[in-house]
């Protein structure tokens, strides 16, 4: 499964971070180092892995800035995901051959894969045990983890070269604000490919954008029912 979430944090943050955990008493570990990086484990309140980690590389993203977490500590947005899988290889050949990720290091029994495709959100981290039990979905687990395209053109080429090695994946599947497909590889994890086209912009202005309840047509009938299941964020 893909078992653990990371964020982007800025460098001297994670003080700040743990005493926030403490003060809303969030399940967390102490400051660590992984692949020359500085982190700080947690959990969300289903039991969710997620780690904030200090980056090695400038991340010139902007902040997620709240009353209570400035800039100098906001996170930035996803710094890489950690599959768990009781082995590694044809997963690997996924990520180096289909997807064109390389492997940058390995500690121990964690791989660290990258792409020089994007700046950030760059890294996928296979941790390998060989004994562990096969994952379940439920609270607290991640169903997939999804790979942005450019468009569908480049999405339908990406098919071809995952049927061409003999696994299952579905058809294009029309998302009202992109297309994706989805395929689970060999380790059992659940791959989505999804496409920046047609975008968020398809039925409101860029300057808008978050303003507006908007739906996809299949959820358009139940706008009562969600809306009124909506926190107020007035």
């Amino acid at each position: 499964m893909a078992t653990d979430i990371g964020y982007s944090v800025p460098k001297n943050s994670l003080a700040f971070w743990t005493d926030r955990f403490k003060k809303f008493n969030i399940k967390h570990s102490e400051a660590a180092e992984r692949f020359g990086e500085q982190y700080l484990a947690f959990r969300d309140p289903d039991g969710l892995n997620i780690d904030l980690i200090v980056s090695n590389n400038d991340d010139i993203r902007k902040p997620w800035e709240m009353e209570e977490v400035k800039a100098d500590v906001a996170t930035k947005g996803f710094h890489n995901i950690t599959l768990t899988l009781k082995n590694i290889k044809a997963t690997a050949e996924i990520l180096t051959d289909i997807l064109s990720y390389k492997l940058l290091k390995q500690d121990g029994n964690r791989y660290r894969f990258i792409t020089d495709a994007i700046e950030n959100a760059a890294i996928v981290d296979i941790l390998e045990l060989p004994g562990t039990a096969g994952g379940y979905n439920a609270a607290g687990t991640n169903h997939h983890i999804a790979f942005r395209v450019k468009d569908d053109t480049i999405l339908m080429a990406y098919r071809e070269k995952i049927a061409g090695r003999g696994l299952s994946i579905t058809p294009k599947i029309d998302r009202d604000y992109f297309f994706s497909l989805y395929f689970r590889e060999p380790g059992g994890v659940l791959f989505e490919l999804a496409t920046d086209n047609p975008g968020f912009t398809r039925d409101e202005q860029l300057n808008e954008l978050g303003t507006h309840l908007k739906l996809p047509k299949q959820y358009e009938s139940s706008r009562a029912e969600i809306e009124k299941a909506l926190p107020s964020l007035s």
